[in-house]
């Protein structure tokens, strides 16, 4: 039986809400103690995270691969919450690791179900598969912020690329954001303003390189 739109947006709401109420439920004293965030709260949120068991360390993981693999998901909220709680180091780990995790299963599952004709419309879509090395370019495409990851996903199964071209595109290509997020969180936890205007320049920075890029390309083919 297959689902309507507004069945399948239903669905990924309740998967979204499940998610998000299981993670307050288990993080909600870090949760208070960033609602009014001191130096004071930070040492104390350190301690109560060291309190958390690898089982919830992994769930974080499975959390932001579930989010991952869902268009429009709160995902980066999940990372930015994990940069606050363990840090720009360990927190960049579990975000790369959730993120790397969540986009193979999403390539799994087209490889299954194919490619939609709206998704092959897409500009970001038809400038991902005429890239002369594919896998510079999915890799360009995990990194910048605008793309959807569901469309570099599909360019990497209309490509048909190798598992070991995917892999390193998607590893190298979610870890500046994985990287970002965590030390966003970090930053805005520890109030530090040269550690969010460093975040925020370098978004920046990753959009108007794929704009730069997009430009030429067009010039080019011109």
């Amino acid at each position: 039986m297959q689902l309507n739109r507004v069945q399948r947006a239903l669905i990924k709401f309740g998967v979204v809400l499940v998610v998000a109420l299981i993670l307050i439920k288990l993080y909600y004293p870090e949760l208070t103690l960033l609602i009014h965030p001191s130096p004071n709260h930070q040492q104390e949120l350190i301690s109560l995270v060291h309190q958390h068991a690898l089982s919830n360390t992994l769930l974080l993981i499975i959390t932001i691969a579930l989010l991952c693999s869902i268009p429009f998901a709160p995902n980066s909220v999940v990372c930015i919450f994990t940069g606050v709680c363990f840090g720009p180091i360990i927190g960049f780990l579990i975000n790369w690791c959730g993120n790397i995790i969540g986009n193979g299963f999403v390539a799994v599952m087209i490889r299954r179900s194919g490619i939609s004709d709206q998704v092959r419309q897409k500009q970001a879509f038809a400038y991902l598969t005429q890239q002369r090395f594919p896998t510079l370019g999915l890799t360009i495409g995990f990194i910048v912020p605008v793309i959807p990851n569901l469309l570099v996903n599909c360019a990497a199964n209309g490509l048909q690329v190798s598992n070991q071209k995917y892999l390193l595109a998607v590893s190298l290509g979610t870890l500046p954001i994985a990287f970002l997020y965590a030390l966003g969180g970090n930053a805005i936890f520890t109030m530090s303003f040269k550690g969010i205007a460093i975040v925020v320049g370098l978004f920046v920075f990753l959009c108007l390189f794929y704009l730069s890029l997009k430009r030429l390309r067009a010039r080019l083919q011109n």
